[in-house]
């Protein structure tokens, strides 16, 4: 029975304290899987905690990333046909590439001007991410370290629109589509919550690694948050 009474308070507790809700920026590291190029930069989002107990809750976040690169059309060509046919492999001889791309897959012989122009590539990353936090309190001390564990899913989109209508037009068909996947993702953080006694307010610094699941998902994604919430 005590144990029940315990259990019950310790929920109620949790309840009368409400959800937490606040934002997020930070410093995010990515590859745009579509070319191949980096796609490090700044992210922002928003998140919404539901307290379970004390020490434990819930957070939902969302993120958002977009970062814009130069690329030509020879390494791009070079990604994907790497990515898309394995037996090709590329020395490093612009030549040997433009004959794969004729004699091998019957493609129109882009121009070398054509070839080394650079155009602009885009990279668009929404994340949602469910992560169970558990808060490791350290007595009177306004800081208090978290970690956590969840999953997530990554809606990714990335084009080089100049770029691909040349190599339509130079290549011919098959046409190469924008890239726009989904990708499922296991997430994990850590990080540091400062919160004064009484106050509606703290902020947190945060580590998060993201790993997206799926062909072409890539590497691991690190981001460093910095952040504040509202909320008793």
């Amino acid at each position: 029975m005590k144990t029940t009474v315990f259990v019950i308070l310790i929920v109620v507790t949790a309840a009368m304290a409400g959800p937490r809700i606040g934002g997020r920026v930070g410093y995010t590291t990515a590859e745009d899987p579509f070319t191949g190029l980096s796609a490090d930069g700044a992210i922002f989002g928003g998140q919404i905690t539901f307290p379970l107990m004390p020490v434990l809750g819930i957070e939902v976040s969302g993120t958002y990333t977009s970062t814009e690169s130069d690329v030509s059309m020879e390494s791009y060509l070079i990604n994907y046909l790497e990515d898309n046919y394995p037996e090709f492999e590329y020395n490093g001889n612009a030549d040997e590439l433009r004959s794969y791309m004729e004699n091998e897959l019957g493609w129109t012989l882009p121009s070398e001007a054509d070839m080394l122009d650079d155009y602009t590539a885009t990279y668009h990353n929404l994340g949602l991410a469910s992560i169970l936090r558990a808060d490791i309190p350290m007595g009177a001390s306004p800081f208090s370290p978290y970690v956590g564990g969840g999953g997530g899913v990554h809606f990714v989109v990335s084009d080089a629109d100049a770029m691909l209508a040349m190599v339509k037009q130079q290549t011919g068909e098959p046409a190469i589509d924008a890239y726009d996947h989904v990708f499922p993702s296991a997430e994990g953080v850590i990080g540091m919550n400062f919160k004064p006694a009484g106050a509606p307010v703290s902020v947190f610094g945060e580590i998060r690694l993201s790993k997206p699941f799926g062909d072409d998902a890539g590497d691991a994604i690190v981001t460093y948050f910095g952040g504040a919430n509202l909320g008793f």
